[in-house]
């Protein structure tokens, strides 16, 4: 009778416990699967909007020529002046000179430092623009010159020049701070980095200017890239190339920064022309240099497989796509062959980061020149741009979105002038020297080009620097 009592007990102890698991077993699945009321605590901010500073941007300068002098071989002399157009919207602007480092005869010949004030009580900076043109006409240097007048910056890429024989490299570093700066130059060519003596430490003095020679730190290079960056001062940093074959010029650019290495570089507004010319009086000498090219430079320790998409802009041809692999640390330099003559958006996409720009040359009834287009920034909703008083100019306007987009060109006095720039696309409009105020162009990338008879130039458009962008402080 007690087994009896003792094994029903038991029984009911195991039922019990199975019952108990099977309760847990379902608290546990209703914890998992049915939503727990949650509490969390955001980590405490304050958002701080800065008062904007006054902007600040530099226009290169003149032409420089070297060895004017013959007992100074390396000192460079300005040629002639350039005109400029420059200002602000709702804003007073100064302009300075910087000290040149170049003989100069002309207080006309020095760097121009650009100041906008911004009006006291405005919670963002105002909308500032400058440009330059020189047309250069001399026995030793000739072609048309073009450039952006932009902000200071500690870090930069220069992807232009040549040092080979008949080319000469300047590069131009400007100070506008009020402390010196100090400028190292990283130098890539088609065989790798540079270690060159006296590429580091380059003392720019506070409202200055410095011109360094390429051939002395990278002699014989045909396909250079100049990392700048400094310490102390920001400088604007700028390459002037020009090009003397036997005793005939063939031109002269002022080529300002292309974009910081990314996998995405857009190059809006390459202008090719007179590629039946450039083709009928090619020679061993000028192959190289006269037909549409990418220089693209991988900074980093990883080769890139590198594709390229030609687009053209509205009303012109459709453009062509290429592809290569360029080693790590080294510069490569990939032919736009099968292009006509037009206007294009250039696109290189890498699997990493890289630099780049693209060199196109022009034959006229008497001249020649070339031209550099380096990558441009995105643009916000509201851009003002500087168009220098040169020949044919076009802004051009590229779109890597799905959508067209609606663009408004405001002029500082007139009528506005609408443009379409398609999904994909890209588009130009034909404008006179003056200042516009460029609205809708919301993430589109903009250059600036000019053009006549055997002569041309272009540059980027930039945004202005975050000046009074608001900032998330988070307290430790």
């Amino acid at each position: 009778m007690a087994d009896r009592r003792t094994l029903a007990q038991s029984g009911v102890r195991a039922i019990g416990g199975v019952v108990g698991i099977g309760i847990a077993a379902v608290v546990i699945a209703g914890a998992t699967l049915l939503p727990l009321p949650g509490f969390a605590i955001d980590a405490p901010s304050q958002t701080v909007r800065p008062v904007p500073a006054d902007q600040q941007r530099v226009c290169p300068g003149p032409l420089l020529a070297l060895a004017a002098d013959s007992g100074q071989a390396t000192r460079p002399s300005a040629i002639g002046s350039f005109s400029s157009v420059y200002g602000a919207s709702g804003a007073d602007t100064q302009n300075r000179t910087l000290r040149p480092d170049a003989d100069t005869t002309s207080a006309d010949q020095a760097p121009l430092a650009l100041t906008a004030t911004t009006p006291k009580g405005a919670t963002r900076p105002p909308l500032f623009a400058g440009a330059q043109v020189q047309n250069a006409q001399t026995d030793d240097l000739a072609g048309l010159a073009a450039a952006s007048c932009a902000e200071a910056s500690a870090d930069s890429w220069l992807v232009a020049g040549s040092t080979t024989l008949g080319q000469t490299s300047l590069v131009l570093l400007s100070n506008p701070t009020s402390v010196d700066a100090t400028v190292n130059l990283d130098i890539y060519t088609e065989t790798g980095r540079v270690s060159a003596p006296g590429a580091t430490g380059i003392v720019v003095p506070a409202g200055a200017q410095k011109v360094v020679p390429l051939a002395g730190l990278a002699p014989s290079a045909t396909a250079p890239v100049v990392h700048v960056s400094t310490t102390g001062g920001q400088v604007v940093a700028s390459l002037q190339q020009s090009f003397e074959q036997g005793i005939q010029p063939r031109g002269v650019e002022l080529v300002g920064a292309t974009g910081s290495p990314d996998r995405v570089q857009t190059i809006p507004g390459v202008t090719v022309a007179s590629l039946a010319a450039i083709t009928a009086a090619q020679s061993a000498e000028s192959v190289g240099v006269d037909f549409p090219a990418v220089r693209v430079l991988v900074p980093g320790d990883r080769d890139a497989k590198i594709t390229i998409g030609a687009v053209g802009e509205a009303g012109t041809n459709a453009g062509n796509s290429y592809a290569q692999t360029v080693k790590a640390g080294n510069v490569a330099e990939i032919p736009l062959d099968n292009l006509k003559d037009g206007n294009f958006t250039v696109t290189i996409r890498s699997d990493v980061p890289v630099v780049a720009a693209v060199r196109t040359s022009v034959i006229g009834a008497k001249t020649r020149d070339f031209s550099w287009f380096v990558s441009a920034p995105a643009i916000g909703d509201s851009q003002l741009v500087a168009i220098p008083p040169g020949p044919k100019p076009l802004l051009h306007f590229a779109n890597a979105g799905e959508a067209d987009a609606k663009v408004k060109v405001e002029p500082a006095a007139g009528a506005p002038i609408s443009v379409t720039v398609p999904a994909e696309g890209g588009a130009n409009v034909a404008l006179p020297s003056g200042r516009y105020t460029v609205k809708g162009a919301d993430g589109l990338e903009v250059s600036v080009s000019v053009s006549g008879d055997g002569q041309a130039s272009s540059f980027a458009v930039a945004p202005a620097g975050p000046l009074a962008a608001p900032i998330d402080v988070y307290p430790h």
